[in-house]
């Protein structure tokens, strides 16, 4: 294996030239120009702003937002070596892809601190100390949910293994749902009750926890009422300080699925695999950990710019995602459609997923009696993807939504068959250009195979735009121009295992969860504003509001409205439960507690 040089790491980088013959061409399916930009490289720094020498962010196109989002992608899972002592760093002795014996221990960002890490469930985050660098931040992985809902090892294995750094204590997405691989094998075993299920964790940087761990804000103390209070009647961030909450400039925050891989799977080459923890019920019915060898499926990464405030949000899928009822892949792996699954007799296309669901909104609020927004089967007696949840479909992913949630079709699993909005041309275009460089940058540095070329971006928000009405995106002049911001598949930016069934597929507006329902409305009537058809603005920036869809509206509903800034996590403070699978007709927040719920 060739090794960089410890004093040249930053300057491991393998540009991949763009022929000036090749400077524009035309999307064959979407009739759009993509113009070739300069070329970009494999390198351990993360980058720090978009494009920062033109503009800024609200400058800049959809290329240059996937190649910052590709730059984060090679520093963040760059090796940290196999024993680090210092998180947050990459090793100067690995390069990107190398998960050889002397490298394969955890990637950059899974030395992040989880989210337990930071707002323990009980007492102050491991290692902290007020006169320590960085309060502590580099002390090994230690999850402390605290005494209300104590963790222990399902089994006493001597010598215990070290602690995984990643930590999958989320088992649904934040309650609305719960997402299944149909691929994997349905038999539960003692050491996992579900086996098919995709799990989830939450890390942030050093940047994020030395804020919190200055402020000592991890027991919830942190001033959130008040910020909040502040953005809304402002319609901008609060001014920097100890009386409201503001994260610095750089931090980050990622999300990532896991799931068990198939024997052929685990074989492939195709999927980052590493140790993870992760949380069951043992017989007395206490929550226990496991830990296992899973498959990397998903990952967000979200940073707070000089530039954007409101974070840029990117994220990325393996490239083996989304199968049809026959196993065979939907996208390639720079994910161009290569066939539209074909639709069952009682849908009409396009069908993303089996049954069709749509939503049904209305400014109409009836105290008394419930009344849409809802998600309703089309039709209405639509059959399920399975006669009952005692099958669950092959091959596909599938989703499961919430049991109690009263505008959700909850009796059945839902399959996915394809991405409500396909990936954008100028992306996919990026994507063979990393997946080149990748390939190029692996053969110079002696790396087989690297697993980061079966990695694909779906895309990347990096404006905030403001959607006036309630019906999909697309009805405005400039809203499908696909060499910007400006398009459905960016408005609605979400991973089709991250973000899954219809109310966070197509986010807008904000969730509707005061009655219980699940659902989601463009509608400020919904969330305590007059009666009428105003439109609900869901995140606030430099003056205005915005219903803005997708990840940052989300994070702009449930972080920066809740007084968190952007951060979901600051804006729920402690962790006091890890999350264990729950029988699939009993998955609702109602019966199950979760460490991550609806405000």
């Amino acid at each position: 294996m060739k090794q960089a040089k410890p004093a040249l790491v930053k300057a491991v980088v393998l540009t991949l030239a763009i022929t000036a013959i090749l400077a524009t061409r035309i999307d064959g399916n979407r009739g759009v120009a993509l113009a070739q930009q300069a070329p970009f490289a494999i390198d351990p720094t993360p980058p720090t702003e978009l494009n920062a020498t033109g503009g800024g962010p609200a400058q800049a196109t959809l290329q240059q937002a996937a190649e910052f989002a590709w730059q984060e992608f090679f520093a963040l899972n760059w090796p940290a070596g196999p024993q680090p002592s210092k998180r947050d760093t990459p090793s100067s002795t690995c390069v990107f892809g190398d998960q050889s014996s002397n490298c394969a221990g955890p990637l950059v960002w899974e030395t992040f601190r989880g989210k337990v890490e930071v707002f323990p469930g009980s007492g102050e985050p491991p290692g902290y100390s007020a006169n320590a660098p960085s309060f502590g931040y580099d002390t090994p992985p230690e999850y402390n949910y605290g005494p209300l809902h104590p963790v222990v090892a399902c089994s006493n294995p001597t010598p215990l293994p070290p602690t995984a750094w990643v930590n999958l204590d989320e088992t649904d997405q934040i309650v609305v749902d719960s997402m299944y691989a149909g691929i994997v094998s349905v038999q539960p075993s003692a050491f996992n009750s579900a086996p098919q299920l995709i799990r989830f964790l939450a890390k942030v940087n050093r940047a994020e926890y030395e804020y919190v761990a200055r402020h000592k804000w991890w027991d919830g103390s942190a001033p959130k009422a008040a910020t909040a209070q502040y953005v809304i009647a402002n319609m901008k961030d609060p001014p920097n300080g100890d009386d409201y909450v503001l994260l610095p400039n750089n931090t980050i925050e990622v999300k990532a699925g896991w799931r068990v891989l198939n024997p052929d799977e685990m074989t492939s080459g195709r999927f980052h695999t590493t140790t993870v923890r992760y949380y069951e019920k043992n017989s007395s019915n206490v929550t226990c950990y496991q830990q296992a060898t899973f498959g990397l499926v998903a990952l967000h990464i979200i940073q707070k710019t000089a530039l954007a405030p409101y974070f840029i949000y990117a994220t990325f899928e393996q490239a083996d995602n989304i199968l049809d009822a026959g196993g065979r892949p939907v996208e390639d792996v720079d994910g161009t459609v290569l066939s539209q699954p074909p639709c069952r007799a009682d849908q009409t296309p396009p069908c993303p997923t089996t049954p069709s669901v749509t939503l049904e909104d209305t400014p109409i609020v009836n105290p008394t009696t419930f009344v849409p927004p809802q998600v309703v089967l089309v039709p209405p007696n639509a059959a399920y993807c399975t006669a009952s949840t005692n099958t669950t479909p092959p091959n596909q992913l599938f989703y499961l939504n919430t049991n109690g949630l009263t505008a959700l079709p909850t009796n059945g699993y839902i399959c996915v068959n394809k991405r409500a909005n396909d990936i954008p041309p100028v992306v996919i275009d990026t994507n063979k250009r990393a997946h080149a460089l990748i390939q190029d940058y692996s053969a110079t540095h002696g790396v087989k195979n690297s697993v980061w070329q079966y990695y694909k971006l779906i895309n990347v928000q990096y404006q905030p735009i403001n959607k006036d009405h309630a019906s999909l995106y697309g009805t405005q002049p400039g809203e499908t121009n696909f060499l910007n911001a400006h398009n459905p598949s960016t408005y609605y930016l979400s991973n089709i295992v991250v973000e899954t069934n219809r109310p966070l597929q197509l986010f807008s507006g904000s969730l509707v969860n005061g009655s219980g329902t699940g659902s989601n409305s463009d509608y400020d009537s919904q969330f305590g504003g007059p009666s009428g058809t105003a439109i609900h603005h869901n995140m606030f920036y430099q003056g205005s509001g915005y219903n803005m869809g997708g990840c940052m509206g989300c994070h702009g509903s449930q972080g920066q409205s809740q007084g968190g800034d952007f951060s979901v996590l600051m804006a729920r403070g402690r962790v006091s439960i890890a999350e264990t699978p729950a029988q699939p007709t009993n998955t609702g927040a109602g019966q199950t507690l979760r460490n991550r719920s609806l405000k």
